[in-house]
């Protein structure tokens, strides 16, 4: 069997499942609550209620993963993708979006740590690279995901966009179903080796400290995807417009993503991680000050570069810090920790938001994505304190 095919199925399932969750949320999410009475605070939750589901899910999908390999979780990640979708055509209010998001964030908390581990699996001196590739798929998924919705949106109704995206979830599941069973796949963990492996996993600072750097542009991305179309809104952007920000936004991060995994490969997690959380800090903070269309674009963008190195050398820098056997486990916990910022940023810029101005909002963003500097320090010191003891 090619050893290309694996990423190949991956990528393709990656990219139409992705695209149907994000076209599900992006922008369509904050303006079917608003549209059905949501308050900002309750739109914050709403946005937040999948990713609430991932902290819960993701390091016992990955962990299961080990346990019982990895075509089983994609698949039953697949059968999520296919049917949520299809809920949010009965909602009427907005606590029943709170309902169909837990359920519809089961999909990707299954699909996406257990699809990076049996990257890991299969890819060792290419791993960084393999897994940008796979990433980038994704990410083509998300970019495109936006203005799709926005025009579906703007040309019909919410409720064929949603119907729009049960299609793309359909495929996703198509795809996953033709997954193979492999040998480095499908190599079972016994009980007590995996309780062994997520106890030292967890207990490890340095897949902490590296999953926390991990969540901080998640916090800012998510804070971003559900307030930045109502702020738009604001100065009377159209929502197709919307989506084409979001979009470039997603594609800016898409291509980049495998240079920046390159880049891990060739330098190392350090200056990556450092070069991406400054680019990401000044792009959040440049948007607090943008008041028309154009320097909102420029500023995501600014925002996109840094998103794209950081968060392209994580994974690959989780699972060398894990060892082979602990792959699914360790970036099962990296996406754990990921979901906890990303569910918290919704919610907290909607508390903010309603104390504050989207201008002040996205200024305290700005510095709480600043803060992944000193985790970065924190990181490099630990591996400087291993090779001494070494």
């Amino acid at each position: 069997m090619s050893m290309l095919k694996p990423l190949t199925l991956l990528s393709i399932a990656g990219l139409v499942a992705i695209l149907s969750s994000t076209a599900s949320k992006s922008p369509t999410l904050p303006l079917f609550a608003e549209y059905l009475g949501a308050s900002p605070s309750e739109i914050g939750l709403i946005a937040a209620a999948s990713t609430i589901t991932g902290v819960l899910v993701n390091i016992t999908a990955g962990t299961l993963s080990d346990l019982y390999g990895r075509r089983r979780l994609l698949i039953s990640s697949g059968f999520f993708f296919a049917t949520a979708p299809f809920l949010y055509l009965f909602i009427t209010k907005p606590w029943q979006l709170i309902v169909v998001r837990v359920y519809h964030g089961i999909a990707t908390a299954v699909f996406t740590p257990v699809a990076i581990a049996a990257i890991a699996d299969i890819y060792h001196e290419r791993r960084g690279e393999m897994m940008g590739f796979f990433s980038s798929a994704t990410l083509l998924g998300r970019l495109l995901a936006p203005s799709i919705a926005g025009t579906m949106i703007t040309l019909y109704s919410f409720h064929e966009t949603y119907a729009l995206c049960g299609v793309f979830g359909i495929a996703a599941l198509a795809t996953l179903l033709r997954f193979p069973k492999t040998m480095t796949t499908e190599m079972r963990s016994t009980r007590r080796e995996t309780d062994v492996r997520l106890l030292s996993v967890l207990a490890n600072p340095r897949i902490v400290a590296a999953s926390s750097i991990m969540a901080l542009p998640y916090f800012a991305m998510q804070s971003i995807e559900t307030f930045l179309p109502l702020y738009m809104r604001t100065l009377e952007v159209e929502p197709v417009l919307i989506g084409i920000a979001l979009t470039i936004e997603l594609a800016v991060i898409a291509l980049l993503k495998p240079y920046g995994g390159h880049l891990y490969d060739r330098v190392g997690e350090g200056k990556v991680i450092g070069l991406g959380i400054l680019l990401s800090a000044l792009g959040v903070l440049a948007i607090a000050f943008s008041t028309t269309y154009v320097l909102i674009l420029t500023s995501i963008i600014l925002f996109a570069i840094g998103v794209a190195f950081t968060t392209a050398s994580v994974p690959p820098l989780i699972s060398r810090i894990a060892g082979e056997k602990a792959h699914g486990t360790a970036l099962g916990a990296m996406e754990t920790i990921k979901d906890i910022g990303q569910a918290l940023g919704p919610i907290v810029m909607g508390i903010m938001l309603t104390y504050i101005s989207y201008s002040s909002t996205f200024i305290v963003v700005a510095m709480i994505i600043s803060s992944a500097a000193l985790l970065s320090v924190l990181l490099r010191r630990k591996a400087l304190d291993r090779k001494t003891l070494s």
